[in-house]
């Protein structure tokens, strides 16, 4: 399978962008700061980001954040060229809706690597947008382009966060190397308009097809969403620790 993906960056901040990498930023007034002293750390982070999650999904500017709920990716290419699932999907546009409904639990730090492990529920995730698809799901050909909606019900995710530390005009700071996101769902459904160029016999005898087939199909889709997840939020999570230094984030 190869996958490509690319993040929505709205416009108007790309040039400021480049100026707040190389500056020092504050974390927002209403983020929740754990002392490493702390004999209960594990249950102070994962209250604070349970608490993050709410600020995250406003968004906030002065560190190049926008809202990630919806989370607007560009766009996500696979190209799946054998198996039972061999096809060419595109989306384009896409906004994944349900992240502000995460709920964390089991969380643990080690701040000397520094690592960060959880597990997450979020409930139902939504993804929107426009797609083009050619190949063959399972025995039946597939082709068309147009607008989706896939749903993924009862969602549970590992989480496992690693990052490196640097130092930067004395100060240290961290970047994330790695934002493992390993999902699970009870339930996928799919609706995809405008298949074999709009001829509604086939293109609701396919949907019914996919979705009575979910389980195989998303096993195959699966790598693609959880490395999409996994890099939209590294990078969304660089844009804190890679500008407030770490002493600030965890202080003594």
């Amino acid at each position: 399978m190869k996958l490509t993906y690319q993040f929505q960056i709205v416009s108007l901040f790309a040039f400021l962008d480049v100026i707040w990498a190389a500056s020092v930023g504050k974390l927002p007034p209403t983020f929740k700061v754990c002392r490493r002293s702390n004999p209960q750390l594990d249950k102070c982070v994962e209250s604070a980001v349970q608490s993050a999650i709410q600020d995250l999904v406003k968004g906030y500017p002065p560190l190049g954040i926008y809202s990630v709920d919806p989370l607007e990716i560009l766009a996500i290419d696979i190209d799946q060229g054998t198996g039972p699932v061999s096809i060419n999907l595109k989306f384009r546009n896409l906004k994944i809706y349900g992240f502000k409904n995460a709920r964390v639990s089991n969380l643990k730090v080690d701040l000397s690597i520094p690592k960060i492990t959880a597990k997450a529920k979020f409930g139902k995730i939504m993804l929107k947008g426009k797609y083009i698809i050619d190949g063959k799901v399972l025995i039946l050909p597939i082709k068309g382009d147009g607008d989706t909606v896939l749903t993924l019900d009862d969602v549970t995710a590992d989480v496992e966060i690693v990052g490196k530390d640097f130092k930067r005009d004395g100060k240290i700071f961290v970047k994330i190397t790695k934002f493992g996101f390993k999902l699970d769902t009870k339930k996928l459904s799919m609706k995809f308009q405008n298949l074999f160029n709009g001829d509604k016999a086939l293109g609701d005898n396919m949907n019914r097809f996919l979705n009575e087939n979910w389980s195989e199909i998303l096993n195959e889709l699966k790598p693609a969403i959880q490395d999409t997840f996994g890099a939209a939020f590294a990078e969304i999570s660089n844009r804190i620790f890679t500008r407030v230094p770490f002493t600030d984030i965890f202080p003594n």
